[in-house]
């Protein structure tokens, strides 16, 4: 696998910046709420060569072909970013006529799997192997292809329907990317995109995973595939150079299994809470080709 970089904390370190995160969003305008947080900072700090402060923890960074092909057999397990913006997708795409669709950057085959099954002659696209492997397995009906989104294997305007999911986070040019999706699509098509939200990903949020059952013999490790930030208006620039409208953009909320699958939450749960709680989490973007009537 190509392991870009490791690198190790401990536990008591995310604790305090879950906890202190916490104090930052009270402190102007609900500073009495805060109180509790700072009490937990200096408990932490008190005993932080001590259970569960000192649990070392080694981070592997991944690029993106060995992170998802290491993730693929485990992907489509509980996963707190898969419930907040599925069904946000698929209500949308449940609006829509069965025609040809693309998904790019289909990974495990979740949304074409689902997109077939409302209709739509569909075909998947992603970079890595791996995770076309399963998709494979689990949604035969569907004609998976291995490509990049910049260089999607379809011809001009040659679908209805493009969707990516959870994909352009790791996209260097988001313009390139949703001038790929406006090429495939025909005219009057709907192109569906979602996305980590910019806010979670300027919060450090990473697209970590587990490549193998947890044993404490063997140590924890958190390996993970970075995401790009891209704020919310390179999104819009990007879909407006590519011709596309914009017809609805939603930013589901951290859920709570989300919340509570925050490795902090058995020892702070308040904290993570008041840290994450309300925070966009996804953002989810509908847009449509125009007509040259139009």
């Amino acid at each position: 696998m190509a392991e870009v970089h490791r690198d190790s904390f401990v536990s008591g370190q995310y604790f305090l910046g879950v906890a202190g995160m916490a104090t930052m969003r009270r402190i102007l305008s609900r500073p009495s709420e805060g109180l509790p947080r700072v009490e937990e900072i200096r408990q932490i700090v008190g005993a932080f060569d001590q259970f569960p402060n000192d649990i070392e923890i080694e981070v592997i960074e991944h690029d993106v072909e060995s992170g998802y092909t290491a993730w693929a057999p485990l992907y489509d397990g509980p996963n707190p970013a898969i419930e907040a913006e599925e069904p946000v997708v698929r209500q949308m795409i449940g609006q829509l006529q069965p025609g040809r669709a693309v998904d790019a950057g289909c990974g495990t085959g979740r949304h074409a799997g689902f997109v077939a099954a409302q209709g739509f002659d569909t075909v998947g696209v992603d970079a890595t192997g791996g995770m076309l492997e399963v998709a494979r397995a689990r949604h035969p009906e569907v004609d998976f292809r291995l490509g990049r989104i910049e260089a999607l294997p379809l011809e001009d305007a040659s679908v209805d329907l493009v969707t990516s999911a959870l994909a352009v986070c790791h996209a260097p040019d988001l313009e390139a990317a949703f001038a790929e999706f406006a090429r495939v699509v025909k005219p009057g098509g709907t192109v569906i995109v979602s996305d980590p939200h910019p806010t979670t990903v300027q919060f450090g949020g990473v697209a970590g995973f587990r490549d193998r059952e947890v044993d404490p013999d063997e140590g924890f490790t958190l390996p993970y595939i970075p995401n790009l930030h891209h704020p919310l208006h390179t999104y819009v620039n990007a879909a407006v150079a590519a011709g596309l409208q914009i017809l609805e953009c939603r930013e589901p909320t951290f859920p709570d299994s989300g919340l509570q699958a925050n490795p902090a939450f058995a020892i702070v749960p308040d904290a993570v809470r008041q840290a994450f709680g309300g925070l966009p989490f996804i953002v989810i973007w509908r847009l449509r080709k125009p007509h040259p009537s139009d």
